[in-house]
């Protein structure tokens, strides 16, 4: 009986200690190719990523990593909409799927051009992103 409390003592701080990750924990960061995204999109991700910590990967340089990595890496997901305002939205996954962090801006500002309102939205995204990560740091 004690082994088994024992046991299932383990397995649950096991399982907290893995749900409990926080984005300072990952080090890795894969962004999603979207084949109709602009360039100037992922161009701006690829250069604010590492800023942020993360190692920026190809998705062929994240199929080779080992287990014990691959429990570091994020996959960025993006979604940019344009019509009156662009709405852009960004989620973050660990390996299993799980969102890690989601956000998501709107920009438009009249007389910006449809360029100047993505880099804004997703400007103000990684101005968020980057407050989170720092409040986290501080509280270790």
């Amino acid at each position: 009986m004690k082994k088994l409390l024992v046991c299932l003592l383990m397995l649950f701080t096991y399982a907290v200690s893995i749900c409990a990750q926080s984005l300072n924990d990952y080090k890795y960061i894969v962004i999603q190719h979207q084949e109709d995204s602009k360039k100037d999109i992922e161009q701006r991700m690829a250069k604010e990523f590492p800023l942020l910590g993360f190692v920026l990967l190809t998705e062929e340089e994240a199929s080779q990593l080992d287990a014990q990595e691959k429990s570091l890496l994020l996959t960025a997901e993006y979604l940019c909409r344009q019509s009156g305002e662009c709405l852009f939205k960004i989620k973050l996954k660990n390996s299993n799927g799980d969102i890690v962090y989601e956000d998501e801006q709107i920009a438009g500002a009249g007389f910006m051009s449809r360029k100047n309102d993505r880099q804004s939205a997703i400007k103000k995204i990684f101005k968020q992103l980057k407050k989170k990560i720092g409040s986290t740091q501080q509280k270790k």
